[in-house]
């Protein structure tokens, strides 16, 4: 191989490598981060007798745009974005349950959201172990 053949070869690989990284993104570190105690603070409000509709769309809302946030930066992200899909996941059969069984108990409030808050500080670690920083 000559070295012109290297060079471009080189090029070429670390060209491609540089595709498949994810870099850390303040962005979704600050939206996670900022998330994890609206959720916390709304499931505790699903021990009272009624629901805050509003509240509940606006965190819907709040967690699909994080969602399509990381799914845009994509294939080298997947893993954050796949976290930030449970979540809502999960959010959304909370709710539901919520909406359909009525008032939570505190313990079963407790543990639904300890349950949340794990999948949150999952979601916040897989962002934060990009920090080239740390």
């Amino acid at each position: 191989m000559t070295s012109a053949h290297f060079v471009i070869l080189t090029t070429v690989v670390v060209g491609c490598a540089a595709l498949q990284l994810s870099y850390y993104d303040p962005t979704t570190f600050r939206s996670l981060t900022a998330l994890k105690p609206k959720v916390a603070m709304l499931y505790q409000s699903f021990t009272q007798e009624s629901v805050n509709p509003d509240k509940i769309a606006e965190i819907g809302l709040e967690l699909a745009q994080v969602y399509e946030y990381e799914r845009g930066k994509g294939e080298p992200n997947r893993e954050t974005a796949r976290q930030v899909q449970i979540i809502r996941e999960m959010f959304d059969r909370h709710v539901d349950h919520r909406l359909k069984q009525g008032r939570w108990s505190t313990a079963f409030m407790q543990n639904v959201q300890q349950n949340i808050q794990d999948a949150f500080d999952i979601a916040i670690r897989t962002e934060r172990l990009k920090n080239k920083n740390e």
